[in-house]
């Protein structure tokens, strides 16, 4: 699937709802459909008065088909300042503005690959549409998802795949559901195990805390694993004009820099100067 071009869209929230007060599920619909890479975002507004002035960043979690013609996309987002406070109190009905799709997604056109989908706190929401992706060609998956606590883990019938055993990985770091700990050790302790060619076949996509993106990069090379790492630098325009969200890439003994919303926000977890 190719994505579409970045647009400007006009659209009127379907619904906005809260689960568990700690994520939100928005749909809209759109004047026509969109397609999008996992891993690709939009720029998102809608409450009244320029307050705050700019737009939130949110990964796009689906796209489709709406009726006669139209699409709907869905986003899924935590509160954490004004920006999302505001999103979160507009109810079915009111108007959304949208910029999408934006940035680089994730790559998943090798054949033969293994892909482990890593997603901290909210970084599921990134994660989550490339295994939907995934399952449908059939590749083969696992997901590790980790969070602080139970109620920060993403409800069970939002993860694709969920039902396969052995698919799904929970981590808490109080253990109040699945493994005891952070994500990133029960990473760490799968990778290894792995055999050299085990570990060549390898690419871990994830999002997440820049932390623990970093710690499973570092192991990930020591092993010769691929990673794709979505950051989650601050954006302010979203489409790379104001050069605010740039992020420090090697370029062979020099260093480069890059715009997450750009350039990014996937980027090889090998080039990221961290």
């Amino acid at each position: 699937m190719s994505p579409s071009r970045m647009r400007f869209a006009a659209g009127r929230i379907v619904r906005n709802e809260g689960h568990g007060e700690i994520f939100y599920r928005l749909e809209a619909s759109l004047p026509e459909p969109v397609e999008f890479d996992p891993g690709q975002f939009a720029m998102v507004s809608g409450w009244p008065g320029n307050d705050p002035l700019l737009p939130r960043p949110l990964a796009i979690f689906r796209a489709g088909q709406g009726t006669k013609g139209k699409g709907t996309v869905e986003f899924v987002y935590k509160v954490v300042g004004r920006g999302t406070a505001l999103l979160s109190g507009l109810h079915p009905g009111d108007p959304l503005s949208l910029t999408l799709p934006l940035g680089r997604g994730f790559d998943l056109g090798k054949d033969g690959r293994r892909y482990w989908l890593v997603g901290g706190g909210v970084g599921f929401a990134t994660v989550f549409p490339a295994a939907a992706m995934l399952a449908r060609r059939r590749a083969e998956y696992e997901m590790f998802l980790g969070s602080r606590t139970r109620d920060q883990l993403p409800p069970k019938e939002w993860t694709p795949g969920g039902s396969a055993a052995g698919r799904v990985h929970r981590c808490t770091e109080d253990g109040t559901a699945g493994s005891f700990g952070r994500v990133t050790d029960i990473v760490k302790e799968r990778m290894a195990v792995l055999t050299e060619a085990e570990a060549s076949r390898l690419t871990i996509l994830a999002c997440g805390p820049r932390e623990m993106l970093k710690e499973i990069a570092r192991a990930a090379a020591s092993l010769g694993a691929g990673m794709q790492a979505a950051l989650e630098n601050h954006m302010a325009c979203g489409f790379g004009v104001c050069w605010g969200c740039v992020v420090a890439l090697r370029e062979g003994e020099k260093t480069g820099y890059r715009r997450v919303c750009r350039e990014g926000p996937v980027f090889d977890a090998r080039e990221v100067v961290w």
